[in-house]
């Protein structure tokens, strides 16, 4: 039996389901996205995504091929136009929601976008608005977890099977898989093919599949962010063994 301790590095490929690299997989830097323009049209071209309150809306606005390379945002009636991205697939359309994300009684706009997705892979991002469009910068997850979790692995030629244990600093979880469950193991695991943002209980969360081979995972690190210094980061790490 040989063990190998694998650390936090990411392989080769990355988030979204098993194949090749995809480092585009990013929550949105505020840094990189170009001024929203005021528009003064009354009717943006195809409503994507309205949250529950009605108080903010995501459009469609410029189509190009398989994705829309223009987004207009509303927020209580006030229209603006970024140079974000999103699928036209309908199944992949932008989630939005108003939550306050500081509990200190400001309502923040939480828009998570698809850049693309293909078989194991999912290119997402995120971006919080406050309710003047003001974009609060939002850190990748991913450094987070590699600095927070640990695997390790042992195999059995005779019985061949793979045994993964993760742990990060308060749980551990074990995991078995036949060698013949895949085809070709990753080397290392991967966290950068999958990457889904979402709220839950007032906050921003990341969920990151561990992937070691095409279609076979370790569970997921889920990541709670919190806002420092005007900036919402990683705070605290959980992993969940379903899937």
């Amino acid at each position: 039996m040989k063990k190998i301790i694998i650390g936090t590095m990411i392989g080769a490929m990355l988030l979204s389901g098993c194949g090749a690299n995809n480092s585009s997989i990013r929550p949105a830097k505020v840094e990189e996205n170009k001024s929203p323009e005021r528009m003064d049209a009354t009717a943006p071209d195809i409503l994507l995504s309205e949250s529950s309150n009605k108080k903010a809306a995501v459009y469609g606005v410029q189509e190009e091929g398989d994705l829309f390379s223009r987004l207009a945002v509303v927020i209580d009636g006030e229209r603006r136009v970024f140079q974000w991205s999103n699928v036209t697939n309908p199944s992949f359309y932008p989630q939005i929601s108003v939550v306050d994300l500081n509990e200190e009684g400001k309502e923040e706009v939480v828009i998570v976008l698809t850049k693309g997705t293909g078989t194991g892979i999912r290119d997402s991002e995120v971006h919080v608005l406050q309710t003047d469009f003001t974009e609060i910068p939002v850190s990748n997850p991913i450094k987070f977890v590699q600095d927070h979790i640990q695997i390790d692995l042992k195999t059995d030629k005779e019985k061949e099977v793979r045994e993964y244990t993760v742990m990060d600093n308060t749980q551990k979880h074990v995991f078995k898989f036949n060698e013949s469950d895949a085809n070709q193991w990753y080397d290392q695991p991967t966290f950068r093919n999958i990457l889904r943002f979402g709220t839950r209980d007032q906050g921003l969360m990341a969920e990151i599949p561990i992937q070691i081979s095409e279609g076979n995972y370790l569970g997921d690190a889920v990541v709670r962010y919190e806002l420092v210094d005007g900036k919402l980061e990683p705070s605290e790490l959980r992993i969940t063994k379903e899937r």
